[in-house]
């Protein structure tokens, strides 16, 4: 049995993110798996090394240890160019020469989704190995694989990297679950196992929204600055996940036995319930 916890290193880890890291780490530690870290850094637009140090850093902080050596996406352009081959050889796959501007303006004038690109380029013929966006034929809306900057797409690439860690449990939160359905038609053509999905509640702000940059100081190094400590962190997010019936600071390891009754229908921890973030 083997779980993963994978960030990007977009930002400084949260306590939403923390509260899914622990989801993971329990989960795999109560059934004696193993749990592997991550670095879902496959965009150069967004990652940066120093958020990829700071996720490490509070990981450790926090008692959330894991097993073997922490994954690189960015390393592992050849695994997914390899599962890029296989699909463009069953004709699934097509090239985009349209830019985000030009997408944008086609939804505005149709007033339809943003996610309804309508495959403009779908029967133009453009060269697979061009200065193009790689787009699959097989799906509603044409998702990318690989955009013009050769950079690969979050749903092509957690797809084969969970395939190739043999990852059979995954706990991500609510706001993806979205994300569900196109990774297991991916799954499906690359004919890839199927893993457990779990879905953590999203940790929301004073204004009720989910938790973000935009709501202060809310990292986990802004917590620990103010003067908690990783047990009193672990504490709260115990807490308000159920797994504890008080806020009393405790390692990750004291609450591997609570959750086994841990209830997966909780969807939301409210404003409310993280006040104390900001006194």
């Amino acid at each position: 049995m083997n779980g993963r916890f994978a960030p990007s290193p977009s930002g400084h880890m949260h306590i939403g993110n923390a509260s899914t890291a622990l989801l993971s780490w329990l989960q795999i530690k109560n059934i004696g798996g193993k749990i592997y870290l991550r670095i879902e850094d496959i965009d150069p637009e967004r990652s940066k090394k120093n958020y990829v140090n700071s996720i490490v850093e509070d990981l450790n902080a926090l008692g959330l240890f894991w097993d073997g050596v922490v994954l690189f996406q960015s390393k592992r352009s050849s695994a997914y160019k390899l599962a890029l081959d296989y699909l463009i050889r069953q004709n699934l796959i097509f090239a985009c020469s349209c830019s985000k501007k030009e997408i944008r303006q086609t939804l505005w004038s149709k007033n339809a989704s943003v996610n309804s690109y309508s495959g403009t380029c779908l029967n133009k013929g453009l060269s697979l190995d061009g200065p193009f966006t790689l787009r699959l034929k097989s799906w509603s809306s044409y998702p990318i694989l690989r955009r013009y900057d050769k950079a690969w797409a979050y749903n092509f690439s957690t797809v084969i990297d969970d395939e190739y860690q043999n990852i059979t449990h995954i706990v991500r939160g609510l706001d993806l679950k979205e994300c569900a359905p196109l990774q297991n038609h991916f799954r499906s053509l690359l004919e890839y196992n199927s893993p457990r999905i779990y879905y953590a509640p999203i940790w929301c702000g004073p204004d009720k929204n989910k938790i973000s940059k935009r709501h202060g100081d809310i990292s986990i190094k802004d917590l620990l600055r103010k003067g908690w400590s990783p047990k009193s962190i672990i504490g709260l997010i115990a807490a308000r996940l159920n797994l504890n019936s008080d806020s009393d600071a405790c390692s990750p390891d004291a609450l591997i036995d609570n959750y086994a009754s841990y209830n997966w229908d909780k969807k939301v921890v409210s404003s409310n319930e993280v006040l104390s973030l900001w006194l």
